[in-house]
């Protein structure tokens, strides 16, 4: 059996029950959440840890600055060691020029010695403060002991050149140590510029980084709030297409997945409104054509009566004049009329709203016979296979007589096309723990599996436009979900399909009949 929504074949078995609800836009669930007040906390955080980067940077700089000028500082005491020690040799050389030829070595030896001795102390302490120049003054203390031992004038002459010697190797260390200082300050000075120029570049780095993210984050805000606003106005005027892709984490993330929700749960909501509206008006329209069939009945039934009196009464009063007359046969043909009326009298007759015990067989029987007028049954072989013995169904009559009616009409769209064997719809009842069972089959063309699926969808159809709404069988559904009931759909490619409804029979599970 085709289902009211679709009659489109394909490969396999499958089954169609309730239909799946709507999946919303769960992003918090998918995707960790960071809010605006996170990302804040995180550019505070990164700004705090660049701040602590460039202060390390800038108090290592200065700890090599210290160290470079600490350098320099000592570099001109060592310095003024120098020139002091220096000084003493130069002394030392003059004194011994001076009295080279004196004729009292005693007293001249004793004044030499006296400019040496201010020598080593001076050099004691300029190696106590640079080791490194720490000279050799054992070649003077040769000769001041040579000299001090037998002061010649050849033995005061050899101490001459070793002070000279010892003076001129102060003087050298001298103008190294100014060439020393000299590329320590300029060093310093480069230094000190390199620090000040990187600290700044740094600091400029940083903000414009931050003020690079900054415009960024409030540029891509402001588009994101612009999609929403103008999303927002779309669902007002009615737009239900594709949700809007979240590409964010935080608030403005999660108000696009309520957004989304908002615009599902309209649209679900609308089309579950369209489908009562059109329950509704089907209903009406049953009602009226209901109502206008019991008028036509009514009309056709006194004129009909008047005819089968007429045949009754020929049919007494036939003489030898008339005896090939046959009005038997009128009155064969006007009862015929007489039940059809009859039928469709009773079909359109008034049927209350309150749910109440049914019998389910007889329910099958009226329908049937009413919609064996129908074209498309009268090729169609109706097989009924009906349990006696089934007991009574709580349910609304004129609902069920509805599913019954759509799920024949299903099962006739099915047999339309099938022309190598001969088309049958076989409707059973049976008891089916404590429910009765009602099962429509046919040996029609079938559904595929993908179309299985959403054949209780509202409005899913796959018949040409004029033929079909897409509302039978989510109408039927419908209907069984609230008499305490389900529905299922099974179907193989070839072989036909077979509708089970499954009835309550107890007032327990019935849950209403406000289909509005």
């Amino acid at each position: 059996m085709s289902s009211a929504t679709t009659d489109t074949p394909a490969n396999g078995t499958s089954a169609a029950s309730a239909p799946a609800a709507p999946n919303s836009a769960a992003v918090a669930a998918a995707r960790p959440v960071w809010s605006v007040r996170d990302k804040g906390l995180i550019v505070i955080g990164a700004l705090v840890v660049y701040s602590i980067f460039i202060a390390i940077f800038v108090f290592h700089q200065k700890n090599l600055l210290l160290h470079d000028f600490d350098e320099i500082q000592q570099s001109v005491e060592v310095d003024g060691i120098l020139k002091q020690v220096d000084a003493a040799v130069f002394q030392s050389v003059m004194a011994t020029y001076a009295n080279i030829d004196a004729l009292d070595r005693a007293a001249v030896m004793q004044r030499i010695k006296f400019h040496y001795q201010t020598l080593l102390n001076k050099h004691a302490e300029l190696v106590a403060r640079a080791p490194q120049y720490n000279l050799n003054l054992a070649g003077v203390d040769a000769a001041m002991t040579r000299a001090d031992n037998n002061p010649s004038k050849a033995n005061m002459s050899l101490l001459i050149q070793e002070l000279l010697k010892i003076e001129n190797e102060f003087t050298q260390l001298t103008a190294e140590g100014q060439e020393s200082r000299n590329r320590m300050t300029t060093n310093f000075r480069k230094l000190g510029d390199s620090v000040v120029m990187t600290a700044l570049l740094l600091g400029m780095l940083g903000l414009a980084l931050l003020g690079t993210l900054t415009m960024l984050f409030f540029r891509q805000l402001k588009v994101d709030l612009r999609t929403l606003q103008t999303r927002a106005m779309d669902i007002v005027n009615g737009y239900r297409d594709a949700p809007l892709p979240i590409s964010r984490q935080d608030e403005v993330g999660q108000l696009m997945g309520a957004i989304n929700d908002m615009a599902s749960a309209l649209d679900t909501r609308e089309n579950e409104l369209m489908i009562e509206r059109q329950k509704y008006f089907h209903q009406e329209k049953m009602a009226a054509i209901g109502a206008l069939a019991a008028g036509v009945a009514h009309e056709i039934g006194n004129p009909i009566a008047a005819i089968a009196g007429i045949a009754q009464e020929m049919k007494e009063r036939r003489n030898a004049e008339c005896a090939g007359c046959r009005p038997d046969l009128i009155h064969v043909q006007t009862q015929r009329i007489a039940a059809i009326t009859r039928e469709i009298s009773q079909f359109a007759s008034h049927q209350t709203v309150e749910a109440q015990l049914l019998d389910l067989n007889g329910l099958l029987r009226t329908t049937s016979s009413l919609m064996r007028y129908d074209q498309r049954l009268r090729r169609v072989v109706l097989k009924f296979n009906l349990d006696d013995q089934l007991p009574a169904i709580y349910g609304v009559a004129d609902q069920l007589t509805q599913v019954i009616m759509n799920l024949l009409v299903n099962a006739m769209d099915a047999l339309q096309d099938v022309v190598d064997r001969a088309p049958v719809i076989t409707i059973g009842t049976r008891v089916q723990g404590e429910q009765v069972a009602l099962s429509i089959e046919d040996n029609g063309s079938g559904i595929d599996s993908k179309t299985l699926t959403r054949v209780f969808e509202a409005f899913f159809t796959t018949k040409a436009v004029g033929h079909g709404t897409g509302l039978g069988l989510s109408l039927c559904y419908s209907i069984m979900q609230k008499n305490g009931g389900s529905i299922s759909l099974d179907s193989t490619l070839g072989a036909g399909s077979c509708a089970r409804v499954l009835f309550s029979t107890t007032e327990a599970a019935y849950k209403g009949t406000n289909l509005l």
